[in-house]
C-alpha cells in the first residue's frame, strides 16, 4: 500500500533522516519508536509530504515518484489519502467542535454543507462527544480537543491516519481516553502509523514496530521481537528506561 525507498531530510547542514526503507500494508498499525530527536515526527511530515525530503522514492496505492521532484498534483493527492493528528491539536479556536470536523469536509472536498454537518456529528458522536460538538476548544479539555481532532480526521476518510504523539501534551488522566479512541480506529481495521512514547499502549496496538535512532530504522519487526527480544544494544537500552520494559521480558 505504501512503499518508501531511501527517504532523506536535511535541515541546512542538519542530517536529520539518513536512509529510510520500509513498506506499510492496508489495515496494518504500526508505532514508530525512539529517542526525542532521532526523526520520527520528521518522518510523519515527510510522509504526508508537510516537508519535502532531499531525497527517496514514495509509492503510495497508484501513486509512485520521486520525492524530491514532487509535483503540485502529487502533493495533494497523498494530502487526500492521508491525515495527520499532531501533538498540539491544531485546532481553529474561533470555530466549534462541529465548525472543526465541518472545515476539510467543506473547504476541501466540496460537500454540501447540510451532509458535512450530518458527517461530522456521526464522526464526534463516535469519539463520544456528543454533548461537546456546540463548544469551542477554550471549553474543552485537552482529551477532547483531541478527539475531536481524531474525528477531524476519520471525517476525511483518509487511505492512512498518521498520528504525531497524540499523548504528549494531555495530562495523564486524558491519556487514556484518546488512546481507547486511537484503540477502536485499530480495530476497524483502518492503517494508522503511531509515533508514541506510550510503549506499552505500543507494544497492545501495533501489528509492526519501527525503532528509529539517530536517522536511520536500527531494528524492526513484531511489538515482541522489538520489546520482548530486541536484538540491538541501543534498542534495549532505550527501552530499560520505560517501566514496562521489565514486564515485557517476564
Amino acid at each position: 500500500m505504501l512503499k518508501v525507498e531511501g527517504l532523506k531530510k536535511n535541515f541546512h547542514r542538519l542530517e536529520v533522516l539518513k536512509g529510510i526503507d520500509f513498506v506499510i500494508r492496508q489495515g496494518q498499525v504500526v508505532g514508530i519508536i525512539g529517542a526525542s530527536g532521532s526523526g520520527k515526527s520528521t518522518l510523519l511530515r515527510c510522509l504526508n509530504l508537510l516537508e519535502i525530503p532531499n531525497a527517496g522514492h514514495f509509492s503510495f496505492g497508484d501513486l509512485s515518484f520521486d520525492m524530491t521532484r514532487v509535483k503540485k498534483q502529487e502533493i495533494m493527492a497523498v494530502r487526500r489519502s492521508t491525515a495527520m493528528v499532531f501533538q498540539q491539536f491544531n485546532l481553529f479556536k474561533y470555530k466549534t467542535a462541529l465548525e472543526n470536523v465541518m472545515e476539510g469536509l467543506v473547504v476541501v472536498q466540496k460537500k454540501p454543507v447540510p451532509q458535512a454537518r450530518a458527517e461530522a456529528e456521526y464522526y464526534l458522536r463516535t469519539v463520544g462527544l456528543t454533548d461537546r460538538m456546540a463548544h469551542y476548544p477554550s471549553q474543552l479539555s485537552g482529551g477532547e480537543q483531541q478527539r475531536v481532532a481524531i474525528a477531524r480526521a476519520m471525517a476525511l476518510k483518509p487511505a492512512v491516519i498518521l498520528f504525531d504523539e497524540p499523548t504528549s501534551a494531555l495530562d495523564p488522566e486524558m491519556v487514556g481516553e484518546v488512546l481507547r479512541v486511537i484503540q477502536n480506529l485499530a480495530r476497524a481495521g483502518n492503517t494508522l502509523i503511531i509515533v508514541s512514547h506510550e510503549m506499552s499502549f505500543i507494544y497492545e496496538i501495533a501489528d509492526h514496530v519501527i525503532f528509529i535512532d539517530n536517522g536511520i530504522i536500527l531494528e524492526e519487526g513484531s511489538p515482541r521481537e522489538i520489546f520482548v527480544d530486541p536484538r540491538e544494544a541501543r534498542t534495549k537500552q532505550f527501552l530499560s528506561r520505560f517501566s514496562v520494559f521489565n514486564d515485557f521480558t517476564i
